[in-house]
């Protein structure tokens, strides 16, 4: 299929009610949906390609899409009417044209997380869509120590889905760990080179048992080495991660760099 028009998208999106970004026959996905909105729009086939493969329930407010088609368009308005065609649970934040070579994927060359707990006897105001609520009170210094052992470049197959087990390369590099506490919202900011499918639940969950007590503070680096995937336990509920940048080589800074770290 010939379609040698590139665009460049910052997308965002509430993942909730998504089977994920994946396009999956018979199921409501975010690629699904921005490919039929842009077919609607110019009136011929399209492809959509994004640079995180995010998983059923979890959002994004800087995730980069290519978009490839057959005509040129205008930005500014291809943008805006994409926007309008699109539902309301997907924001359209930005389209350029993209160069031929560029890919969202392989030229990633980091990606931030933000998983927001929240760490209350009370359930949250506006429900558990976009927080995982964890009743007993969490001690964020401790977590934060648990963190330390885990930045810098390691094999993470302790942190990889158990559903993929020998699929991918598993050697990645962490650059920051942040865990931070507002009242009663607790964010935990993850930024590395590239993630294991599911990777950041697992270490979230291992941290949160880590500030509940029910883990030592060596623990996380101790299941790191071990490489054991039964060793990491439970991964954290997809509603409290969210996708908030992915920076390329040679493409400007994202505009999600502009929100602050919590939300």
């Amino acid at each position: 299929m010939n379609l040698p028009h590139r665009y460049r998208l910052i997308i965002g999106y509430d993942g909730t009610d998504f089977h994920g970004w994946q396009h999956n026959e018979g199921f409501r996905t975010v690629q699904g949906e921005l490919t039929q909105a842009a077919g609607v729009i110019v009136g011929g086939p399209v492809e959509v390609e994004g640079s995180s493969r995010t998983d059923a329930g979890v959002h994004a407010l800087g995730h980069l899409v290519r978009i490839r088609l057959a005509t040129e368009v205008d930005v500014y308005r291809f943008q805006h009417s994409l926007q309008g065609v699109s539902p309301r649970d997907i924001e359209v934040i930005d389209c350029v044209e993209a160069v031929s070579d560029w890919h969202p994927r392989f030229h990633a060359i980091g990606k931030r997380y933000l998983y927001r707990i929240w760490n209350s006897p009370r359930r949250p105001l506006f429900g558990e869509r976009t927080c995982w609520w964890v009743r007993p009170e969490l001690d964020c210094e401790k977590m934060q120590q648990a963190s330390e052992g885990l930045i810098g470049r390691h094999d993470f197959a302790a942190y990889r889905s158990r559903s993929k087990q020998d699929r991918d390369d598993t050697v990645r590099t962490l650059h920051q760990i942040s865990v931070l506490r507002h009242g009663s919202s607790v964010s935990i900011q993850v930024v590395g080179d590239g993630f294991l499918y599911r990777m950041v639940r697992n270490l979230v969950g291992v941290l949160v048992e880590v500030g509940r007590g029910l883990r030592d503070v060596d623990d996380p680096t101790r299941i790191l080495a071990s490489t054991d995937r039964q060793q990491a336990g439970f991964a954290a509920p997809a509603p409290g991660l969210f996708l908030m940048e992915v920076a390329c080589r040679g493409e400007p800074i994202p505009q999600c760099l502009e929100l602050p770290m919590t939300l």
